[in-house]
């Protein structure tokens, strides 16, 4: 069997410029990692090894020649080492050796040039030695992949092969000549080109094999971590319904056994006690204010936050939720009206509004001066309701407008009687406005008071409302 070896070695040529395209594109497109760059780089030295040799006519006959095997050997250990590399791992002491006997294959080539038959030797003993290594530390992967295990095999037979061909040369002697006509060489050329098409293809496997392991892997911490969070649910579930039971009964005691206290202290003729007690009555108010405020927030983050829309008379809520705020209003001396042209009624739900109306009136009362006053209005537009709390307090610049609705900043103002706050009540208002399909703005100008307006539809439309729900 003869063959034609330009042709064949143009065709390896063109075979390894397919193998290096597709080298470069699982770097730029699938896994970016400098090994494959290595293989990439160690077919191109073969390829231009190829190129120099078939072209060599064109170099003077040693610079071709020495060109040639540092080519060659550049392209074992280039290939071998980014094959061992494919888990990403810079193995420093492989480096180490894979750089100093290829200085030393290289050093025996040039000693040997003059004899072709050494030279050849040489170089083939090079290739065996630099694949035998690769598929010894792709065998013995500590994480024992099964595409690792089969390009150390294709590597280890194809080193045994070199080592058979060496041994052939040898016994041939000087009558050897490279690329000569004869089975061997034929066989040589045939399996050159399956062995490196083999191990491209391998190679590509055992990156995908060792995707999927690290998949699988990631997908078991992701499962044990959404075990943890689970359980971390429920102890934060749990954490909740005790506030929500057991530490708000005893607030609501102390407010009963407080205003009791206040009726006593108010028909004795002692001022500082009843001043006292006043005290304590707005401090547990404002506690289990903020309490409340506290364990809407967290149903609103947990989407434990129940909807329950239904029709109710806007008046009858806001006239509860103010008659709750008038003693508040009383202590800083400041008058609570509302207006309404005409009865409303919407679809919604009532706890929420009356989080929301809660929080906005006693933010009015907060930064408006004692004397002062505050208007809640509603008017109907189309299909919405518009409710609006103004006041004419300290008022706000453009500045802290775009604060107060962002818990992050943190805006804590002190009120006009040094009142405390947690910079939540806002930022819930915003959540429920929009968890009710509304919108929440304010209008404010630094002395002269805000107006906080809402809007919320008259009725929710079907796909809002199994949104929301």
């Amino acid at each position: 069997m003869t063959l034609d070896y330009p042709s064949i070695l143009f065709f390896l040529a063109v075979n390894n410029l397919f193998i290096i395209a597709l080298f470069i594109y699982q770097y730029f497109y699938q896994h970016k990692q400098w090994y494959l760059l290595l293989v990439a780089l160690g077919i191109t030295f073969q390829t231009v090894a190829i190129l120099t040799y078939t072209n060599r006519d064109l170099l003077p006959p040693l610079l071709a020649l020495r060109i040639n095997n540092f080519l060659m050997i550049s392209c074992f250990a280039f290939t071998s080492f980014g094959l061992v590399s494919f888990n990403g791992k810079m193995r420093i002491k492989l480096l180490w050796i894979f750089a100093v006997f290829t200085f030393l294959f290289y050093s025996a080539i040039l000693i040997a040039e003059e004899n072709y038959t050494m030279l050849s030797i040489t170089r083939i003993i090079s290739c065996s030695f630099f694949y035998g290594i690769g598929a010894y530390y792709l065998f013995f992967n500590k994480n024992k992949y099964k595409f690792s295990i089969l390009l150390s095999g294709v590597l280890l037979l194809y080193s045994i092969f070199q080592l058979i061909r060496a041994f052939q040369i040898y016994q041939m002697g000087d009558s050897y000549v490279f690329l000569q006509n004869s089975t061997f060489n034929n066989w040589f050329l045939i399996i050159s080109i399956l062995v490196i098409s083999a191990i491209s293809i391998g190679f590509m496997m055992l990156l995908k094999e060792a995707d999927q392991k690290t998949i699988l892997k990631k997908n078991k911490i992701i499962e044990q971590d959404k075990l943890e969070l689970e359980a971390l649910n429920q102890t934060q579930n749990k954490l909740f319904s005790i506030i929500a039971h057991d530490l708000r009964s005893p607030f609501n005691n102390i407010l009963c056994l407080s205003e009791l206290l206040s009726e006593k202290v108010s028909t004795a003729e002692n001022s500082d006690s009843e001043e006292f007690v006043d005290l304590i009555n707005t401090t547990a108010k404002n506690t289990l204010s903020l309490l409340d405020n506290l364990l809407n927030w967290a149903k609103s983050q947990t989407g434990e936050l129940g909807f329950s829309p239904k029709k109710i008379n806007l008046s009858e809520v806001i006239l509860h939720i103010i008659e709750l705020k008038i003693p508040q209003a009383k202590a800083k001396d400041i008058s609570l009206h509302f207006s309404t042209t005409d009865e409303i009624e919407l679809s919604t739900d009532e706890n929420i509004l009356g989080t929301i109306l809660r929080n906005l009136i006693s933010n009015a009362i907060k930064f408006t001066n004692p004397g002062g006053h505050i208007d809640v209005a509603a008017t109907t537009n189309q299909d919405h309701v518009e409710i609006s709390i103004s006041d004419n307090g300290v008022g706000m610049d453009e500045k802290t407008i775009h604060k107060i609705f962002d818990l992050s900043t943190n805006v804590t103002l002190p009120g006009t009687a040094n009142e405390k706050g947690s910079g939540l009540g806002l930022v819930l208002c915003r959540e429920f406005v929009k968890k009710l399909d509304g919108h929440l703005w304010v209008e404010s100008e630094k002395g002269k008071g805000s107006n906080f307006k809402f809007t919320l539809p008259l009725n929710i439309p079907i796909p809002k409302l199994a949104k929301i729900a």
